[in-house]
């Protein structure tokens, strides 16, 4: 069973598992900055994450997330993804601060009521869960049973953009994201009648636009 991670440890997890999805690694001067956090503290935070076995860094080297600390930065990333369009969607709030609140609410938030808030987002009267415009959507972020088309493939890897042009996915293709495995991990999306599994790193590589076809 997972052991209780302080918020500002789980808030770590999260942004290492954003930025390794968005560029490939997360080195010490990134996580600083995307979090708005002197260096030395981001060190030292990620020695404890270290100790817990949820990341592992080689001297001056980029952090990479164990399979550990992966499941557990995925958990946390689907909570704050599921609370922000809540509070968006269901409730209006503005996405800016919807985005804050959601940083507050995911590390504190009852299994009961985060599961309401699941349900509420697919229950929509029209069967369809209706975004406000963003700039970025990623696979990732979708909820079973939304339809997409691809806009490009976003991230430095080169490797994983070739594997995902491979399979098809490219811009213009058009996608349904189907269901997550149970612990959010792998993706399984449907694709020009195939059933396709990805990884939700390579899923946060693809940039969408929901459509309702």
């Amino acid at each position: 069973m997972s052991q209780p991670l302080t918020p500002a440890l789980e808030d770590y997890l999260e942004v290492i598992y954003q930025l390794s999805g968005e560029n490939g690694t997360a080195k010490i001067s990134d996580i600083a900055r995307r979090m708005n956090i002197a260096k030395p503290s981001v060190t030292q935070a990620i020695a404890s994450l270290r100790r817990e076995g949820l990341v592992y860094q080689d001297r001056y080297g980029p952090v990479l997330l164990t399979p550990k600390g992966e499941k557990r930065a995925r958990e946390v990333w689907y909570r704050h993804t599921v609370i922000r369009r809540f509070l968006e969607e269901i409730l209006g709030v503005e996405p800016a601060t919807a985005d804050r609140d959601a940083c507050l609410m995911e590390h504190n938030i009852s299994v009961e009521t985060f599961s309401q808030m699941e349900k509420r987002l697919q229950e929509k009267p029209d069967g369809k869960i209706r975004f406000a415009e963003k700039d970025q959507l990623t696979v990732a972020e979708l909820l079973p049973g939304q339809k997409a088309r691809i806009l490009k493939i976003v991230g430095k890897d080169s490797w994983i953009r070739q594997r995902l042009m491979e399979m098809g996915l490219v811009k213009g293709a058009k996608l349904e994201l189907e269901r997550f495995a149970p612990l959010g991990d792998p993706i399984e999306i449907s694709l020009q009648g195939q059933h396709l599994s990805l990884r939700r790193t390579e899923a946060s590589m693809l940039l969408v636009e929901l459509i309702d076809e």
